[in-house]
């Protein structure tokens, strides 16, 4: 019972928890990018302390397994680091150009371009001749388009809580960075696109170097090097990397900690369970918590498109999930193949009594 709980349902729970973990450090890297810290200090300070995290899980449970990283490995590690740490750090500018209920809406980029990512590269499959084929796409679709909604429809507004919890002030928003939307808007873009590139890089690496907590260890490092090359080239202030007993050190910890060695490790075992898409179409799900969150700390109220937008993705994430579950039934190729070859058979006799 126990075993057949965590394989049907322990990828789910772990990708939901995944979200409220990105949905919490975007709100906090927000006020803290707005109170003037430097990203890619925050970056590299935060996948530091994540590779510290995770040495120990990996030495206690892939003991001796270290020896097996060879160039290839290597060279996989370092290109997931760039598009999996580095290259998304460009998030987090584009955050402080923007707001949290602007910039979570283009996670819906993720989903569907890891889809077709995975479905040309052969990492995901694809029958559009059968039902569960056209169910994932559905889902897709519809996902995708509850975010859009949330981002294109606003509507009403609705006042259902008192706003504005922590005292945040929006007029003070962007001021690390400036009010730069465009800029904000590009770099979001790059990021999530170069997010969705990383879920199938995740997927590959993972076959070349089967063990997730030391390719965590690796990549964490990695980017770490990746992060502080770029951040010290950027700005040399030594007042710039300094921490102190502040929002921004409690930040650092709580990105490292959830975003980094957890999130990294729970990814990885996803994706050996479900493979590189299904974690992306969870990337809706934080659309939902932030725009809510959002509204309920920062004092950004809800409309009726926000509403509307949320039961899409809800809608979307469940028909995607559904076909996962129906495609993952034991003997459902059996059966799809049975099906088409059913209807195949039945088209040669109608074809040869037309004869």
């Amino acid at each position: 019972m126990g075993s057949s709980f965590k394989a049907e349902w322990g990828p789910a729970i772990c990708m939901v928890l995944i979200e409220l973990f990105t949905t919490g450090q975007m709100l906090l890297t927000k006020v803290v990018v707005d109170a003037g810290l430097f990203v890619f200090a925050l970056l590299t300070y935060r996948f530091f302390i994540g590779t510290v995290l995770v040495v120990p899980l990996a030495i206690i449970f892939e003991r001796g397994k270290l020896k097996e990283l060879n160039l290839k490995a290597f060279i996989w590690i370092f290109t997931s680091a760039l598009v999996g740490f580095t290259i998304p750090g460009l998030y987090y500018i584009g955050l402080g150009d923007t707001s949290p209920g602007y910039a979570i809406n283009f996670y819906n980029i993720i989903p569907i371009a890891t889809f077709i990512l995975a479905v040309l590269f052969r990492k995901e499959p694809l029958n559009m001749k059968s039902l569960v084929g056209n169910i994932k796409v559905m889902g897709t679709i519809v996902c995708v388009g509850g975010t859009l909604v949330i981002s294109l429809y606003k509507g009403k507004v609705l006042h259902l809580w008192p706003t504005n919890i922590i005292g945040y002030h929006t007029k003070h928003s962007g001021a690390a960075f400036g009010h730069h939307h465009m800029r904000g808007t590009i770099l979001l873009i790059v990021s999530c696109l170069s997010l969705a590139v990383w879920y199938t890089v995740q997927a590959q690496m993972l076959k070349v170097f089967p063990y997730k907590y030391w390719s965590t260890v690796a990549t964490c490092f990695v980017g770490c090097i990746q992060m502080a090359v770029v951040g010290v080239a950027m700005n040399r202030e030594k007042a710039t990397w300094q921490l102190k007993w502040n929002m921004s050190l409690l930040t650092i910890v709580y990105s490292a900690i959830l975003n980094t060695a957890a999130k990294f490790v729970m990814i990885s075992w996803v994706v050996t369970q479900r493979g590189p898409t299904y974690p992306s179409m969870f990337c809706a799900v934080s659309v939902l918590f932030t725009t809510v969150l959002d509204s309920l700390l920062l004092g950004h109220d809800l409309s009726v498109g926000s509403i509307l937008g949320m039961i899409m993705i809800l809608a979307g994430l469940y028909l995607f999930l559904l076909g996962k579950r129906k495609e993952l039934a034991p003997g459902s190729e059996e059966k799809e193949k049975d099906q088409l070859q059913a209807q195949s058979e039945d088209k040669i006799k109608e074809s040869g009594s037309n004869v």
